[in-house]
């Protein structure tokens, strides 16, 4: 019988501050959780990222004839989360942005079972968070330090440009899970498909 699997993803150093639950079918990809994450952390889905099991390193990019260390990678696009025989609370990390990593702490919850097939067209589902999200070129510790100083003025005097267009303030308190819920699918699609149509 077909299972969701839920999941607490947080920022590294901010697991408290910005995080989500997120429920997902066994059947989909090490991938799609991946962009799950990507889009409602508010990522730009710009850059590589990478997923680390146990001794297992999963890759959006596994290219042997450009890699020559590509016997030691795995295919995070075609391994379903299923294969990977989770037990309740298992940890992995996903890191996103080599140059300014933003590390995400995943922890198994566990699962349960569907009773229609169809009911798995209601998921990826954020069930709970807080925490506006993440900021593309900028590492979680930096990240943190604007949190931090946040919390400590009570206010945002912070600035981005989100995907090169007009500027806003980055206030991480302001999360609307709702809102998250209404554009996730197409936000996932939109990722999906920048990391996976190739030319």
């Amino acid at each position: 019988m077909d299972e969701i699997f839920t999941f607490r993803i947080g920022i590294e150093g901010l697991e408290n501050k910005i995080w989500r639950e997120i429920e997902i079918p066994c059947r989909r990809t090490l991938a799609d959780l991946a962009y799950t994450i990507l889009a409602s952390f508010n990522s730009l889905a710009y850059h590589l990222y990478d997923i680390k099991y146990k001794d297992y390193l999963f890759d959006c990019w596994v290219c042997p004839q450009e890699d020559p260390n590509f016997h030691e990678l795995y295919d995070a696009v075609i391994t379903k989360l299923s294969e990977l025989k989770l037990e309740k609370n298992d940890t992995m990390k996903m890191e996103y942005d080599t140059g300014s990593t933003t590390t995400f702490n995943i922890k198994y919850l566990g699962s349960r079972q569907l009773k229609k097939y169809k009911e798995q067209d209601l998921y990826p589902l954020v069930v709970n968070g807080e925490g506006l999200g993440m900021l593309d070129d900028m590492s979680d510790f930096e990240l943190k330090d604007i949190v931090e100083d946040i919390d400590k003025l009570g206010y945002s005097n912070h600035h981005f440009t989100p995907g090169y267009e007009t500027t806003r303030k980055y206030d991480y308190r302001k999360y609307n899970i709702k809102k998250d819920n209404r554009e996730l699918k197409g936000k996932i699609l939109t990722i999906k498909n920048g990391y996976e149509v190739r030319d």
